[in-house]
């Protein structure tokens, strides 16, 4: 994992400060006219993967809450997890400025104990966002909405006081992009040739059904690894009623979807609003259907080019 250097933090709101001891971050309020929750952001980012970090309270108190933001778009919008908030031990939120809202939580605040060091671990893939204290899961939340953000920070509600921010690490992962599409001649070729190029090319792992293997029900496993991607591409030249399972489940979780099909097709009522890139199956249509594809990609994704 790589650490985190707290030294270029950016605060925005409220007073902090480096611990010389620990090399970590302190938030402090101390009440007066420019008392403020306390924001920072840190010139890192990650995407899916997982973020680590202590924090401790030197007075837990029903009004402090204590957190690592993550997916920031700047302090206009982000989500953080930590210690406190709302009476509860645990919470995950979701933040605009300086105004956060619940988003899952458990346990009760009364049981932080002061000046205890509790190692937060958030594993994020797609939309799924896992929260560890202690190494003990306390939040599993599958519906995180989607953000083009990346970015990573600090977040402190006044009330708490007093917060000590350390061992911030990161270990980026290869976010997922998941593929619905039939299984067969010409359209194994079009994404052997086409697509999984593409995906691997801007940092994604491509994954379809035939990727997955282990026990259990199948369509269990077709739903986490839509909720755990990053993006839908689905491939709709065939009537096939899989496809078509696993576009509707990613409409329904609100995933960023891009869908294909070979030219000629005639596009279904439901998904016929819907933009669509249209494919010749041949060498130069196929290197068309790149260009497009991380044309489109950028713009769902918020990848840039450079």
């Amino acid at each position: 994992m790589r650490e985190i250097d707290y030294d270029k933090m950016l605060p925005l709101y409220g007073t902090w400060k480096i611990d010389d001891a620990t090399g970590g971050a302190v938030y402090e309020d101390k009440g007066g006219d420019d008392s403020s929750h306390g924001l920072v952001l840190l010139g890192k980012s990650v995407d899916d993967g997982v973020i680590e970090a202590t924090i401790s309270l030197p007075e837990p108190n029903d009004d402090c809450g204590a957190y690592v933001i993550f997916r920031a778009e700047g302090q206009g919008s982000y989500f953080a997890a930590g210690l406190g908030g709302w009476n509860n031990a645990y919470t995950l939120i979701e933040g605009h400025h300086l105004t956060p809202t619940r988003l899952a939580s458990s346990g009760n605040i009364k049981n932080l104990e002061a000046n205890r060091e509790y190692k937060i671990k958030i594993a994020l893939d797609g939309q799924r966002a896992q929260i560890f204290v202690d190494d003990v899961k306390v939040i599993d939340y599958q519906r995180l909405p989607s953000s083009g953000g990346t970015g990573l920070g600090l977040f402190a509600f006044k009330g708490s006081r007093k917060v000590n921010f350390s061992k911030l690490k990161v270990d980026d992962s290869r976010p997922n992009a998941f593929i619905a599409m039939q299984f067969s001649d010409p359209y194994n070729e079009v994404y052997r040739d086409a697509i999984e190029p593409i995906i691997s090319e801007i940092g994604y792992e491509p994954v379809r059904v035939d990727d997955i293997s282990g026990p259990g029900l199948i369509l269990n496993d077709i739903w986490k690894q839509i909720t755990e991607a990053s993006v839908v591409i689905a491939e709709i030249s065939e009537k096939n009623p899989n496809v078509y399972y696993e576009l509707g489940a990613a409409h329904a979780l609100g995933k960023p979807t891009i869908l294909l099909a070979a030219k000629g097709t005639s596009l279904p009522f439901d998904v016929g609003p819907h933009r669509c890139i249209f494919y010749e199956n041949t060498i130069p249509g196929r290197a068309k259907l790149q260009d497009a594809l991380k044309s489109s990609l950028g713009a769902a994704l918020g990848i840039t080019s450079e």
